[in-house]
């Protein structure tokens, strides 16, 4: 497993397949075993890069390390150490909102995004309830495993614990190994509630594919409608019996629109001629919505 090294942490990464660069950048809590049905699949027709950071807060006690503008550095920090000129990204939950700032703040890395369960932040972001909130942070339990369990269980729709229960506890095995002290997952839980580019958004040019769960109860779907809608170039997919992790549940159907929707062009320099007439209208279509933006 490589590893690279950094100022205030360090950055453990798996690198599989060839093909273009597909960066993946997991979501709050969750290592890159989480891409456990994404890698093997993707890495057939991609160069699949994915990480975990290690050690990030153990010199910030007040969480400022976990602020999404830092995690993003951090992933630019990787593509820049890999060499990879420009890589396709596709973030989940909180790794949806690092995948948004790295696409703002380094644009020339970013190709197209693929953003799942996720949404652009803001005071229109639709929070999730007091109670499902309660069984993340494992309110109620005493062991660790049931917590774990506990939070894994509000993250997939209802029957999923019971239908696939022997893929459900190798996940909590997994997290029970691998998931960051409550503290520092609270901290990321801070950082996420921080992320705000319900303005900027508009001015992300990146073709993007947005996947949903329909009854993901972590980021209510009406969240995934708004951040499609504002994306000046996005195509919505709402899969129904599926929960927050939709990319484990779904993982078929997820990975064949990924793949259809990332795959190069069959004639290059056709793919470039539109690119480069898509590109300047996606702007001004980006501007004409950012007009439509409520007033204060």
């Amino acid at each position: 497993m490589p590893v690279m090294r950094a100022s205030d942490s360090s950055i453990d990464y798996d690198v599989s397949g060839e093909g273009p660069p597909l960066l993946l950048i997991g979501g709050m809590g969750f290592g890159r075993w989480s891409w456990f049905k994404q890698s093997p699949a993707l890495s057939r027709r991609f160069r699949v890069i994915s990480f975990d950071i290690r050690n990030i807060g153990h010199l910030d006690p007040e969480g400022g390390a976990y602020s999404v503008p830092n995690l993003a550095s951090h992933a630019a920090a990787l593509l820049d150490h890999l060499g990879v000129e420009k890589a396709h990204v596709l973030g989940t939950s909180l790794g949806g909102f690092v995948a948004q700032e790295l696409a703002l703040r380094r644009p020339e890395l970013v190709d197209r995004l693929v953003l799942v369960s996720t949404s652009h932040g803001g005071s229109d972001h639709e929070p999730m309830s007091l109670d499902t909130l309660g069984k993340m942070l494992g309110w109620g339990t005493v062991r660790r495993e049931e917590a774990v369990r506990q939070g894994l269980a509000v993250a997939v729709s209802e029957d999923y614990p019971e239908a696939r229960s022997e893929e459900f506890e190798q996940m909590v095995g997994w997290r029970v190994a691998d998931a960051p002290p409550l503290s520092e997952y609270v901290k990321q839980m801070v950082a996420g509630s921080r992320f705000d580019l319900s303005s900027a958004i508009y001015e992300l040019p990146n073709p993007a594919l947005v996947i949903h769960g329909a009854d993901d109860r972590v980021v209510p779907v009406s969240n995934a409608r708004s951040l499609a809608d504002k994306l000046p170039d996005a195509r919505l997919l709402v899969l129904e019996n599926a929960g927050h992790l939709v990319f484990v549940e779904r993982a078929d159907k997820v990975n064949e629109e990924i793949l259809d929707f990332l795959a190069p062009e069959p004639y290059p320099a056709l793919g470039a001629l539109l690119e480069a007439v898509r590109r300047p209208a996606r702007r001004v279509w980006g501007w004409i919505r950012s007009l439509r933006k409520p007033s204060g």
